[in-house]
């Protein structure tokens, strides 16, 4: 088992041949993709990860991850934590042929090569757990939590006030 600091590649075929299970932690700023979606690349993924033998020689990648991602409130713009755990099930093929070929319940990533990037085999998820628009939970946004300040007691612009006026008055 290997386990601390992952390698950004290993040979997915030898993995099968060992038995082995990887499992320790991939930083953050690796996933290039999530990271432009986060507040920060600061952290790590803490991953676990199975490669067995499949159908056909392929080879069947069973996984999962965890991080604490840190996204921006889009009610208030204040930066707060999420946890994301996302498992994986991954057939690696070596074509758009093979991938295609695979059944509609089954999920496959084409692998060029024997090597296999792990960071590849985690990110779509990830990205997918994400919230569409990142928000606190009810009752603990910044932006409606705080006292009410000298801002909140003005009077707010109403564009249409004097339509609404106008179409009042017609109507009696």
């Amino acid at each position: 088992m290997l386990t601390g600091p992952l390698p950004e590649q290993v040979d997915h075929r030898n993995q099968v041949s060992d038995g082995a299970i990887l499992q320790g932690i991939i930083p953050l700023h690796r996933f290039s993709r999530l990271a432009r979606l986060l507040d920060n690349d600061d952290g790590n993924a803490q991953v676990r990860l199975e490669f067995r033998k499949h159908k056909k020689q392929r080879t069947l990648a069973i996984g999962k991850a965890s991080l604490e991602a840190g996204l921006v409130c889009q009610t208030c713009l204040e930066t707060f934590k999420i946890p994301l755990q996302i498992g994986i099930r991954l057939i690696l093929v070596n074509s758009e042929s093979e991938l295609l070929e695979l059944r509609q319940s089954e999920d496959g990533l084409v692998v060029d090569s024997r090597l296999v990037t792990l960071v590849d085999l985690f990110e779509d998820e990830l990205i997918i757990s994400l919230p569409m628009v990142p928000r606190h939970s009810p009752g603990t946004c910044g932006k409606f939590n705080r006292e009410p300040g000298p801002a909140d007691n003005r009077e707010t612009h109403q564009p249409f006030a004097a339509l609404s006026k106008m179409q009042k008055d017609t109507n009696l």
